[in-house]
């Protein structure tokens, strides 16, 4: 990705503390453009940001793709991509724009069992503690708590952020690093069992990608985001799809 993010640019969203996502599934996008169709590239595998439910892509930049759609009068269409794909295909033009929890800057947020949350009162607290923490495995979270966190840190890595609630429950982690999104998430879906530590270790800027010289999509693009920006459509997509976002706003 690195090697040609120059020929990308990045649109700023907003202020927050998310981060994007892994792989997941491969599809091919057409290289031909249909000036009636949004070609949205998405690795859908991240809730509540981009995932699969009943065979449909929902989420907060489905949400948000859709009306992206409709401001600019164009037919939304998902082109589902591995996340180490999504700018070469967007280079290629196989798709117009990446709308899946791509980020500027990192930032990640903790979770624990309800009970101990009071053991970690301020921001520092987690990263100088001895808990046992866990992790994403090859993720930037991970990355985050072998740089960040004592030495004398248990790190255990798994697969998949659904893992964390049970392996908190059971006392095999005290802390779940990860994306301020999925700690949301995990916390609406296990209420009572863990809480969310609503003070980020760190904050970003989530963004789309667009090609650089794709300068008309560019300008009618960051005009629509300046008005959502103004009229409260962004906050309100998050606090649809985020219960926990007044707490960590």
């Amino acid at each position: 990705m690195a090697k040609s993010i120059s020929k990308v640019v990045v649109l700023m969203l907003f202020a927050s503390v998310f981060n994007g996502c892994a792989t997941t599934l491969d599809s091919q996008g057409s290289k031909s453009s249909n000036a009636n169709i949004l070609r949205v590239g998405v690795t859908p595998n991240y809730p509540p940001m981009i995932f699969k439910l009943k065979g449909e892509i929902k989420g907060v930049e489905a949400d948000l793709a859709f009306r992206l759609g409709k401001a600019l009068d164009r037919q939304v269409q998902f082109i589902e991509l591995g996340w180490d794909k999504q700018i070469q295909a967007l280079i290629e033009k196989k798709i117009d724009i990446i709308m899946s929890g791509m980020t500027i800057t990192e930032a990640r947020e903790a979770l624990t069992r309800a009970e101990d949350a009071s053991k970690f009162d301020d921001v520092k607290s987690p990263q100088e503690s001895f808990s046992t923490v866990g992790v994403i495995q090859g993720t930037t979270g991970e990355v985050f708590v072998r740089d960040h966190f004592l030495k004398a840190a248990n790190i255990i890595s798994f697969q998949k952020a659904s893992e964390a609630p049970y392996l908190l429950k059971n006392r095999r982690i005290d802390l779940f690093i990860h994306d301020a999104p999925s700690i949301a998430w995990l916390v609406s879906e296990n209420e009572g069992a863990v809480k969310g530590l609503w003070k980020p270790l760190n904050s970003e800027y989530l963004g789309w990608g667009v090609r650089r010289e794709d300068q008309e999509l560019l300008m009618k693009v960051n005009s629509v985001l300046n008005t959502w920006k103004k009229d409260g459509t962004l906050k309100g997509v998050l606090t649809e799809w985020l219960p926990y976002w007044k707490d960590f706003d």
